[in-house]
């Protein structure tokens, strides 16, 4: 089976191709917020390096999210358009923060704490099992301006040894009073190899929305009504 595997869930994008589980080729955006303009470009440069047209895809898999609202929302409008004129190409989703947890090396942790950026003073979150890599928590908003942050990860329960990966692992460390039982650890950010490793739904690609789990921010004009 061939992949085409699209990150667009934070603000760098990353295409790869792959078959057969074996990664053939991949391109990452140089630099923050190429999505809209670059996304297509990376795709054909990616095939093209893997020595394959788009019509011998059999599969492309898009990073579900959470994170950026706009950045999530070209990735679903690229496979969107991609089905929609390749018809036999099927679809699948990974969850963005499962697929960094998959990535770790854990080094005797207990748990992995992935991680996205979300609004000022809050990541995405999630915790795994470090052995079993199995999710321990639901997907949340970690306000790292509460002071109790931590303990409210798991309701309490202990953490025990916790490796913090993703792009969100900055905020972390920065309100951590130097707490032993934080590591940290790559992927320091979603690549579109990462999406190999964990397991793929299919959702009906027509009705598909990505995770936001937020809804967008939206801010008011500060400029006066002509109504």
């Amino acid at each position: 089976m061939i992949q085409l595997l699209l990150e667009t869930a934070t603000e760098v994008c990353s295409v790869a191709v792959a078959r057969d589980q074996e990664l053939l080729a991949e391109v990452t955006a140089a630099g923050p917020q190429q999505h809209a303009s670059r996304l297509t470009l990376f795709i054909a440069e990616a095939l093209e390096k893997a020595g394959l047209s788009l019509h011998e895809l059999d599969e492309v898999t898009l990073s579900d999210g959470p994170g950026s609202y706009t950045s999530l929302r070209v990735g679903a409008a690229t496979v969107k358009g991609l089905c929609l004129a390749l018809p036999n190409l099927h679809f699948s989703a990974v969850s963005t923060l499962e697929a960094l947890a998959y990535a770790v090396q854990a080094g005797g942790a207990d748990r992995i704490l992935a991680t996205v950026n979300s609004r000022r003073n809050e990541v995405f979150g999630q915790v795994f099992n470090a052995e079993t890599l199995a999710p321990e928590t639901e997907v949340m908003n970690v306000r790292l301006s509460d002071s109790q942050w931590r303990g409210r990860l798991l309701d309490g329960a202990g953490l025990g040894k916790i490796v913090v990966c993703g792009p969100g692992q900055d905020r972390v460390r920065e309100v951590l009073d130097g707490d032993n039982a934080f590591s940290f650890a790559e992927p320091t950010a979603p690549a579109a190899r990462h999406l190999l490793a964990p397991a793929r739904r299919r959702p009906d690609v027509a009705a598909y929305e990505p995770f936001y789990l937020n809804p967008p921010f939206v801010t008011r004009s500060k400029k006066k009504s002509l109504l």
